[in-house]
């Protein structure tokens, strides 16, 4: 018995030094791996940085723990917990575990009655036919139990750590055109809901890591010398965004398209402006093509089910929406509002518990550095111009999917977190903070935070 009770206790203390020891050890390979010591930040600014994901990632588990406390519904437990079914066939059935894990010859009724019918999240509750990101969330914890020993912190550390791959890969891409340290530091690694929803076991923290390594990779192949074996990360990177989030996917492309375009014209707005008029005509015709990839169909549905999916769990953060029709004057006539929805959502009238606070006073934060870009700007050279302008086209046509499709204020919080680095560094790439007051540049704390990013 006594020998029972001392196996019990240390694999509780187990239980807590393991997530330490993985800690220490990114911690370790920020300051050490050339990858970020070749960076323009000091390595105590990254740590900095990824222990505020792992703060983050510790909220999320204790929010998902009593504020949701169904466990099988609840994003950071749900993946997590699917994946141990996965795992679980590697020792049984290894066969089995690397068919479901590469997606070979596992969608027969064997795989469903063995595995699938005990996960709750294989299978999406509204299957609108496109590709499922839920699974690719799932295999990358079931890898994941190769070295967590089931740990869930463990898990939420390995994620945070791509997450912030991904989050530094985008502070060199920006620091590239806004040559300013906070200002970069700022927009990637200090804006709320950005740091909280790409920590933990989301998914966001892989669609993060996949956008931000596109964009560095992307940017070192079109003004650095060309090298081919940029091409296969590339196309790796952009098969995850596709699978993660199709929304970004159709938002990101089309803006990347048009700033390598871009590049080659001086009619920069032109440019981008083109793209998106013949991206639609793109969508037209695929669905001519392929009528079940009617864009228009796709998003009217996405929207009724979100609508429906809100109404009958009487969502308290739900806001009105009227349904759209598949034409393409219903979707003209419900953009205003929807950027609207998808910017400033929610309304200082809306508030209706603790949790709506941090989202608006973000976003009363956002309007507040474009405000005072517009009376602190400065004008910017063409190349930085050009790359403001993808910026915005990729924010304005998320926020438009966005708002077009989401009928819940937290939803949209969270949805639109990958455009909100990239607004903000546009917006902070025309403020000129030497136009401040004195007391405020020559601020000794403000002065010394910079020099120690």
């Amino acid at each position: 018995m006594q020998s029972k009770v001392l196996f019990l206790r240390r694999m509780h203390v187990f239980h807590y030094l393991w997530p330490l020891v993985f800690i220490l050890f990114i911690l370790w390979l920020i300051g050490r791996l050339n990858y970020f010591k070749t960076s323009q930040f000091s390595s105590q600014a990254l740590q900095i940085a990824f222990l505020l994901k792992v703060i983050s990632g510790g909220v999320i588990f204790l929010l998902y723990t009593y504020y949701y406390p169904i466990r099988k519904d609840a994003d950071t437990f749900k993946y997590f917990d699917d994946s141990k079914y996965l795992y679980d066939a590697l020792w049984t059935k290894p066969g089995d575990f690397f068919k479901m894990l590469f997606g070979i010859n596992c969608e027969n009724d064997y795989f469903k009655s063995n595995y699938y019918s005990n996960m709750y999240n294989w299978y999406r509750a509204y299957d609108n036919g496109l590709l499922n990101d839920n699974r690719l969330v799932i295999r990358i914890n079931a890898i994941f139990r190769l070295v967590s020993f089931g740990n869930y912190h463990v898990h939420s550390l390995l994620l945070n750590f791509l997450a912030f791959i991904g989050s530094f890969s985008l502070a060199r891409l920006f620091f590239e055109y806004s040559k300013s340290k906070w200002k970069t530091y700022l927009a990637v690694f200090l804006i709320p809901s950005v740091v909280f929803w790409s920590s933990g076991i989301l998914k966001e923290a892989v669609l993060l890591f996949g956008l931000g390594l596109f964009g560095w990779n992307f940017h070192k192949l079109m003004f650095d010398r060309w090298e081919w074996k940029r091409i296969p990360i590339l196309i790796f990177l952009l098969a995850i965004l596709l699978v993660m989030k199709l929304y970004v996917f159709i938002a990101f492309v089309p803006a990347v398209i048009a700033w390598w375009i871009s590049k080659y014209s001086k009619r920069t707005i032109l440019v981008h402006f083109s793209m998106i008029i013949g991206g639609i005509f793109f969508g037209y015709a695929l669905a001519w093509i392929v009528p079940e990839l009617n864009f228009l169909n796709i998003i009217v549905d996405k929207q009724r089910d979100f609508i429906n999916l809100s109404k009958a769990l009487n969502v308290n953060s739900a806001i009105e929406m009227s349904y759209l029709e598949p034409n393409l004057w219903s979707f003209v006539k419900a953009t205003p509002n929807a950027l609207i929805n998808a910017f400033t959502r929610p309304w200082p009238t809306e508030i209706k518990g603790i949790l709506f606070v941090p989202p608006l006073l973000e976003n009363m934060f956002i309007i507040g550095i474009l405000i005072l870009s517009w009376f602190y700007g400065n004008r910017v050279g063409s190349r930085e111009w050009k790359f403001v302008i993808f910026c915005l086209t990729f924010s304005i046509i998320l926020f438009l999917i966005i708002g077009l499709t989401t009928p819940i204020i937290g939803a949209i919080v969270r949805y639109k977190i990958p455009a909100i680095p990239f607004l903000m560094i546009a917006a902070l790439m025309f403020f000129d903070s030497q136009k401040l007051p004195k007391s405020i540049t020559q601020n000794k704390l403000l002065l010394w935070i910079n020099s120690r990013l």
